[in-house]
């Protein structure tokens, strides 16, 4: 008789808009890994709004706990960098809390994934207005890491940001290398990097992070997986 692998649950708290981080991390995760997600309310990408999130964290807290889920997500790099070092703490000391479990933030995996390849000049590409973007920076850079250029799209409405093609954002990325850069962040959970990473890395040959490997990544460290997962980037198959 064949015996099932263990299956590994895990609460994703997501922005309401988001279309994204669900169909690709069921596509590359583990079949044993299975994908639970409650949301929060986001009309636009700008502070305030990502701010206003947070009003319906409980919430949202309370309905993943209710799937008892092994590790949890709060997968929003934007939403849980945008009032710096102490939010992004506060947001994940709270979803431990209310859910029971381990959780993370993108952003901090961000800066954990980051730090495991090494990386300590990093260029960034988000689909964000430059509000947004400098407070990026600024997270980074206060985490010790140098950011010698940040471009974003400067959208602010989903769709439109739904509506970017893989081919943007490759051509984005590929227009930021230089020699201070030493690696490069794609940020956002609703955008579609994870399509690019493999081939940015075979062209720049410097390791590319994107916001939904890195929150995958987080999860595996998580839960204690070790296995490796090939075509998404040094972080997935070496880190």
């Amino acid at each position: 008789m064949i015996v099932p692998s263990k299956r590994i649950r895990v609460g994703l708290i997501l922005p309401s808009v988001n279309v994204f981080i669900e169909p690709e991390l069921n596509r590359i995760a583990p079949k044993n890994f299975t994908f639970h997600a409650t949301r929060v309310l986001l009309t636009e990408t700008t502070p305030e709004a990502l701010i206003q999130m947070e009003n319906d964290l409980d919430y949202a807290c309370r309905l993943t706990a209710s799937v008892v889920p092994e590790a949890v997500a709060y997968a929003c790099t934007s939403g849980s960098f945008i009032k710096g070092l102490e939010w992004d703490k506060q947001i994940t000391e709270k979803i431990e809390q209310l859910v029971g479990c381990p959780a993370i933030t993108t952003s901090s995996v961000m800066i954990r994934a980051l730090k495991a390849l090494s990386i300590k000049s990093v260029a960034v590409a988000t689909p964000y207005i430059d509000r947004v973007n400098e407070k990026e920076k600024k997270f980074l850079e206060d985490n010790g890491f140098n950011v010698p250029v940040i471009k974003g799209l400067q959208i602010t409405d989903a769709e439109m940001l739904h509506a970017q093609t893989a081919d943007t954002i490759y051509e984005m990325v590929t227009s930021m290398d230089s020699k201070e850069v030493d690696g490069f962040f794609i940020s956002c959970t609703d955008f579609r990097g994870l399509e690019v990473i493999d081939r940015l890395e075979k062209k720049l040959k410097k390791p590319v992070v994107t916001s939904n490997q890195a929150t995958l990544w987080g999860l595996f460290k998580l839960v204690n997986y070790k296995g490796k997962i090939k075509g998404y980037g040094r972080l997935l198959e070496e880190a």
